[in-house]
């Protein structure tokens, strides 16, 4: 293995803090001493462990797992087949970022993949420097080590997390677990070390995580990571052993998932029985929702099937969902008094796998605004208060519309979160938890995993179809899972990952339509961004950046 370093400085970030049960209790460290902070079992548990959560959700730029814009989200899916931000006339060309996303057109130098890798690598070291403290003080507190030990696990676990989204997106990463700089360097690791760290650093939590519920709001573990949101991360990871395990992207070769084992439990499985094993170990406390919607329901904090969010509560959280608000014509904004910057939209492909507009699937409404729009039974106009605001989803067909009937109103736009009218700031913090996992999700995996296997998954992705009254598959193929995926999971933030498992993430043409088969395979990786090679010259560049 080839290692080279990084100079990474750790730090103590000034937060806020959780409560013990579950809601904000202001308590800003920049009014207390390093000693106050943490003099009490309660006051470590808020200030080296709650805190860290105030920055899984965001209203800055590039920040926040989900929910702001330039950040993880934007590189997880503009840069799909799923949806996109034509260029509307003078809006939307912003420097050309959109259609570098779009075109696979990427710089090691822009800007917000830098942010990005800032953000992940921010709580990365946040976290680790928190477990330094966590064990610093069990000296001074030998009667609750259990209890510090639990604290440590937690964060161990949402630090895994954070490498996940980071190996993910870049690859090679380094890794940071230790408190201070040893000899200033930190290694850097080829991404199947990195994902095997990640595997391990998640087993090994597992057994001290709280067998809780995340997503109720009326949980002390709400939003917080537990045993449920660590399974369903390595149900994740299993499914993509072939990618994660494989550190030679380019070459259109990739490791077999029958040689790659997963810790599950006291076991080792191949990964495609770690993926059933885990999104088993998931049934004992999610199921679906009957009604597809309530999972993005304004009270979405009570459903059974989300299994980790980021609590958006604008009495409590900056946590910001902007991506409702960037999607609405001005007039639809206008009309439900919630703004709109009139951009994104569903490509034509997404349009063609949702059956639109022939034999639309039921889930097309739920997702969609489409055509003529009716809020609160009235009809939205345009500006002039005579015609009606009609999008046009098929017109979505070009990367630039500049001069079109349709430059302004081509594309269907996202609708799957219920608006809140009390929502602030444009309607872009209300009271709908962002959804990150969902039990949905894990069945999916489930049935591809079978099916992987040889074996069959068709009554499991049925169940999916049945939920929102699809017709129900006959067999289901590999490729029914990868279209009943981009379904279900439409808006949030899962396509890229999909695509690259099934080998359709590649470079977009000018006419928004995707090059069939597995080329440009060095873009499923995004470029180790050029400050730092500028900083620690002898780190290596993703392959041809």
């Amino acid at each position: 293995m080839k290692r080279h370093y990084l100079h990474i400085t750790l730090f103590l970030s000034i937060l806020t803090c959780f409560n013990s049960c579950s809601l904000l209790d202001e308590q800003p460290q920049s009014a207390l001493t390093t000693e106050q902070a943490y003099e009490s079992i309660d006051m470590i548990r808020n200030n080296a462990l709650l805190s860290v959560y105030q920055h899984i959700g965001s209203n800055k730029k590039s920040e926040g797992l989900q929910g702001t814009t330039y950040g993880i989200y934007d590189l997880n899916s503009i840069t799909t087949d799923e949806q996109y931000i034509p260029i509307r006339g003078g809006d939307w060309y912003d420097g050309g970022y959109w259609l570098s996303l779009a075109t696979h057109s990427w710089a090691a130098s822009d800007q917000s993949i830098y942010d990005t890798w800032n953000y992940l690598f921010k709580i990365i070291t946040l976290t680790t420097n928190n477990i330094q403290i966590i064990e610093n003080a069990k000296s001074s507190f030998p009667s609750d080590t259990v209890t510090l030990n639990n604290y440590i696990a937690e964060l161990r676990a949402l630090r895994a997390m954070y490498y996940f989204y980071a190996m993910d997106l870049f690859g090679n990463i380094p890794i940071v677990t230790y408190n201070g700089l040893l000899n200033n360097t930190v290694e850097q690791y080829q991404r199947s070390d990195v994902y095997q760290y990640i595997i391990s650093e998640l087993t090994e939590a597992v057994p001290l995580l709280a067998n809780e519920l995340s997503q109720k709001e009326s949980s002390a573990y709400y939003g917080r990571l537990t045993q449920n949101v660590a399974y369903f991360l390595l149900a994740k990871l299993a499914l993509n052993a072939e990618i994660y395990a494989d550190n030679n992207w380019s070459d259109n070769t990739y490791p077999s998932a029958d040689t790659i084992y997963i810790i599950c439990g006291t076991n080792q499985l191949p990964a495609m029985q770690a993926v059933v094993y885990y999104a088993d170990l998931l049934s004992d406390q999610y199921a679906l929702e009957a009604d597809y919607t309530r999972n993005f329901a304004i009270d979405n904090h009570n459903s059974v099937e989300n299994i980790f969010t980021i609590p958006v509560n604008y009495q409590l959280f900056n946590h910001q969902y902007f991506y409702a608000h960037r999607s609405r014509h001005y007039s639809h904004g206008a009309a439900i008094g919630a703004g709109g910057e009139n951009g994104t939209c569903a490509t034509l492909e997404t349009l063609a796998t949702f059956g639109y507009p022939t034999n639309p699937d039921p889930r097309f409404e739920y997702n969609f605004y489409a055509e003529y729009i009716i809020e609160n039974g009235d009809t939205v106009y345009l500006d002039d208060g005579i015609t009606p605001l009609y999008y046009a989803p098929l017109q979505a067909n070009t990367l630039d519309i500049s001069g079109s009937e349709y430059e302004k109103t081509a594309g269907a736009r996202l609708k799957k979160y219920q608006f809140d009218p009390s929502a602030i700031s444009d309607a872009t913090i209300g009271n709908n938890d962002i959804v990150l996992f969902r039990y949905a999700d894990a069945l999916l995996m489930k049935a591809e995993a079978h099916i992987r296997m040889g074996g069959d998954g068709t009554i499991i992705v049925n169940q999916i179809r049945d939920r929102v009254g699809a017709k129900p598959l006959q067999k289901a193929t590999l490729e029914d899972v990868y279209q009943e995926r981009w379904r279900e999971l439409m808006w949030e933030g899962w396509h890229r990952n999909d695509m690259i498992r099934f080998h359709k993430f590649t470079q977009q043409t000018t006419e928004n339509t995707y090059y069939t088969g597995s080329v440009f395979n060095f873009t499923t990786v995004f470029p180790i961004p050029q400050k730092l090679l500028e900083m620690n010259p002898t780190w290596e560049q993703n392959y041809k950046y």
